[in-house]
């Protein structure tokens, strides 16, 4: 950022608290250059007690993850990962409740995650997603097929 989004003056460089922040002159603004992306993720279970999870397409094919994605703008948490759950899956899920947040600083990553209950089980295939998975036991899966650290994390903290 290079002009204060308050009054519009151009921002200069300072080192406040060890860290070298763009301050406004004018109206005293900070840009902390601290921001993340917010991911809600949904860990989602049938009446059987399986978990679903979803296997990818595009540059991520065949990894399986949790259904999730980043809130939107005006969205509440549960909101996006109501929606997000939606789009990848087709499916509704209901009974949210806030189970663990994870962070990934390298990416400027935060996921939120719910469990939840899936209120359906038929797949809509899009554009994201090839299909759903349904497992009782990580051991089910190839640690291999994981799209990514959180992904693992989330599996054990579940104790799946």
């Amino acid at each position: 950022m290079n002009f204060c989004p308050n009054c519009g003056t151009k921002l200069s460089s300072k080192i406040i608290d060890n860290s070298s922040v763009k301050t406004c002159n004018s109206c005293g603004y900070i840009d902390w250059d601290n921001w993340v992306n917010i991911s809600c993720v949904v860990a989602a279970y049938t009446d059987n007690d399986e978990l679903l999870l979803v296997r990818l397409k595009g540059k991520e094919q065949g990894k399986i993850t949790f259904p999730g994605g980043y809130r939107e703008l005006g969205e509440s948490l549960i909101q996006a990962a109501q929606r997000e759950f939606f789009e990848e899956t087709g499916m509704k899920v209901d009974q949210l409740k806030l189970f663990k947040t994870y962070t990934k600083d390298e990416q400027r990553l935060v996921w939120i995650v719910y469990r939840g209950k899936v209120k359906k089980t038929d797949f809509i295939e899009n554009s994201e997603v090839s299909e759903v998975i349904f497992i009782k036991n990580i051991k089910d899966i190839s640690p291999n097929e994981l799209r990514g650290k959180l992904t693992k994390q989330l599996l054990d903290d579940l104790n799946v």
